[in-house]
């Protein structure tokens, strides 16, 4: 009995062996990392991103966040002819905003899109009670205006590493409609996928966006 416990200990050389080629291997994996951490850095940020050749359709529902960029592209897609309509739930009013020191966040892409072209009859605000607070919430307005109308094509226009939860959301919320979605990726002001981990707001927005889609998918899956 204690010679098979005795063989089955591996001897000291053989365990320093061991220890070389764990190491080794180790070591070609930092390497590789180091090599082509460009690459897998872009790979991981393009996981996220969901850019659709566009279609003609019959509205643009643009959500809300990031005025800088989002409602710019939406007045881009509209002056383009891609569709008719642009559609937006109201966000909530924060303190702030109910204090009368800042505008509502819809409020200020609804004017940008004005300044950039688009007719005021042609910016469709959907209203619910207390206003949309995420996602999720917008996706249930959008279920609501296109079941009460005549929408059968959509797209969708979020910034870029936002698309494929965004694109998730609406497809689970609006199952069952005839309704086709796409979906325009708005670029950063500052970074892109290819270099995203450059910057700090790149590499929390990065970082926010994986830790919301795996929250959504684990809770509404």
């Amino acid at each position: 009995m204690s010679n098979r416990k005795s063989n089955a200990i591996p001897s000291p050389k053989r365990f320093l062996h061991g220890i070389i080629a764990a190491g080794a291997v180790l070591l070609l994996l930092a390497f590789l990392t180091l090599v082509f951490r460009a690459q897998i850095l872009t790979g991981i940020a393009n996981l996220l991103v969901v850019n659709d050749p566009l279609l003609p359709s019959d509205i643009i529902f643009l959500l809300n966040g990031d005025y800088e960029t989002r409602p710019f592209c939406a007045a881009e897609l509209y002056q383009q002819g891609l569709a008719p309509l642009v559609v937006i739930a109201k966000t909530e009013d924060l303190p702030a905003v109910q204090l009368g020191l800042v505008p509502n966040d819809t409020d200020i892409a609804v004017g940008v899109m004005k300044r950039l072209g688009v007719p005021p009859e042609k910016i469709i605000v959907l209203t619910v009670e207390g206003g949309v607070t995420s996602t999720l919430a917008e996706a249930i307005a959008l279920h609501q205006y296109v079941a009460a109308n005549e929408v059968h094509s959509l797209i969708l226009v979020t910034s870029a590493f936002h698309t494929r939860r965004a694109k998730w959301i609406l497809e689970r919320e609006l199952a069952g409609l005839p309704v086709r979605l796409e979906v325009a990726a708005v670029p950063y002001s500052y970074f892109d996928a290819s270099n995203w981990w450059q910057y700090e707001t790149g590499l929390i927005t990065l970082n926010e966006e994986y830790i919301k889609l795996i929250y959504y998918l684990v809770k509404y899956h």
